[in-house]
């Protein structure tokens, strides 16, 4: 099967513009306080005597921000900061960006992941305010349902919550349907059935593979549909595996300073790669774009580390996969555990220990295998190989043109083989010239051009 078939050609990726598919929201003045819920978050930094307090919005939400702090700054007397760019995800506690103002709490408003934070800094999660159709689900629920509600569970996603009393009053018919909100901590679902109030596919896709229900619905606000995603998303972690396994270059991303034990998942990547004889990059450069990882053309594919509801890895205009951190778990770790199913988060499996592999399969890493994308057969470098190259790499080599390089750096031969360096000081070649004036005027008649 052709490459082409899973992404486009490089040139289509760096020329193509990204439209944010999120238009800002200006909220009327008299819905601020019912939308924002500021009497609560106001209530909240009084019971808990909060100094500083940040507060968090995503970037659709901004032009209510001002507002939102001014109406906050009245009634404590005191100021309140703005948190206008996240670092990373918006959906995550953004601690990192709080610590510049040496903030004590943080309120986050919008949408949100639930991820677990990597800092003790208290937070208060205000969600969004959706409108819903009660009419419209209580009858697709009676139509689809009935009354057979006995392994069923309705699971309200964080923008409904509000509403979620009249959602109960809707689905009374089902006296044995579990009712629960998406914000419950620890959330348990032991239903066969869940209908998710929401139409966020992201969450769905964590919902199903994190509880495997035997149905997964959703209801969009017209009907209420049947959601499968599980082989699409498996068979493409079906070719992603294969490719991790085909390169020797893999690049770490840092997507995420706010999320546990991202330090630790990043350490299991560097030691998996290192264990089957490849190289890697550790890249930070904030929000990854199109443009910022097509610097790295020597790196082959990428792993994020991220939130479990970044859109990141569907994403296809970059120049080379992003792959997570569970695929990278199944292409190279050996000894894993046989009964790991995926997930987007990483947490689910970080706890498996990390077996080194043995002696006989060491040998075994010898032996040529044949790759199932490019019908070629590829070689598993020894550990002790790349130990040795990458100790050896420290050394200076000198080449013929007088430049200097990192003997065995993979990142230094690649760009010794590319045509363009970038721009290159020509210090000892050319004579240093006193400066000149240049032309001046518009670019259709220049003053010194003859008439």
């Amino acid at each position: 099967m052709s490459q082409s078939q899973f992404y486009a050609h490089e040139n289509v990726s760096l020329d193509k513009s990204i439209d944010s598919t999120l238009k800002p929201v200006q909220t009327k003045a008299d819905d601020l306080n019912y939308v924002y819920e500021i009497s609560k978050c106001a209530e909240w930094i009084k019971s808990n005597n909060f100094q500083k307090v940040c507060l968090q919005f995503p970037d659709y939400l901004l032009p209510d921000s001002s507002e939102i702090a001014l109406k906050l700054q009245s009634i404590l007397n005191q100021t309140v900061y703005i948190l206008g760019d996240t670092a990373y995800e918006s959906c995550c506690i953004d601690y990192i960006a709080a610590a510049h103002v040496n903030a004590d709490a943080i309120i986050h408003f919008g949408p949100v992941c639930f991820s677990k934070s990597s800092a003790d800094i208290p937070y208060l999660n205000i969600y969004e305010k959706l409108d819903l159709n009660l009419e419209c689900l209580k009858n697709h629920f009676e139509q689809t349902f009935g009354n057979e509600c006995n392994e069923l569970t309705v699971l309200i996603d964080s923008g409904y919550i509000h509403r979620s009393g009249d959602i109960q009053q809707a689905i009374q018919t089902c006296k044995n349907a579990v009712v629960q909100q998406l914000d419950e901590d620890p959330l348990v679902i032991k239903s066969k059935i869940i209908v998710f109030i929401g139409q966020n596919e992201r969450k769905l896709t964590n919902i199903e593979f994190t509880f495997h229900p035997e149905r997964l619905y959703y209801f969009d606000d017209e009907s209420i549909k049947i959601f499968e995603t599980e082989k699409r998303v498996l068979k493409r972690r079906s070719y992603l595996i294969e490719k991790i396994r085909d390169s020797k270059t893999i690049g770490i991303i840092i997507g995420t300073l706010c999320v546990q034990n991202y330090l630790k998942i990043i350490e299991r990547l560097k030691c998996l790669i290192k264990l089957r004889g490849k190289k890697y990059y550790l890249i930070s450069v904030g929000k990854p774009t199109v443009a910022k990882l097509a610097n790295f053309q020597e790196v082959e594919i990428y792993v994020m580390v991220t939130c479990s509801l970044s859109e990141i890895y569907e994403n296809r205009d970059f120049y080379r996969p992003i792959v997570t951190p569970f695929d990278v778990e199944i292409a190279l770790n050996i000894n894993r555990d046989k009964d790991l199913r995926f997930s987007y988060d990483y947490n689910n499996f970080l706890d498996n220990p990390l077996i080194p592999p043995s002696e006989e399969q060491k040998e075994n890493e010898g032996d040529a295998d044949v790759s199932l994308l490019t019908n070629t057969i590829r070689t598993l470098q020894p550990k002790e190989d790349n130990e040795s190259s990458t100790e050896s790499s420290t050394q200076l080599a000198i080449k013929p043109d007088g430049t200097v390089m990192l003997k065995n750096s993979s990142g230094a031969q690649f760009l010794s083989r590319r045509i363009w360096k970038g721009l290159e000081q020509d210090v000892d070649l050319k004579e240093a010239e006193l400066a000149e004036e240049g032309k001046s005027g518009i670019a259709s008649k220049y003053k010194n051009e003859p008439t």
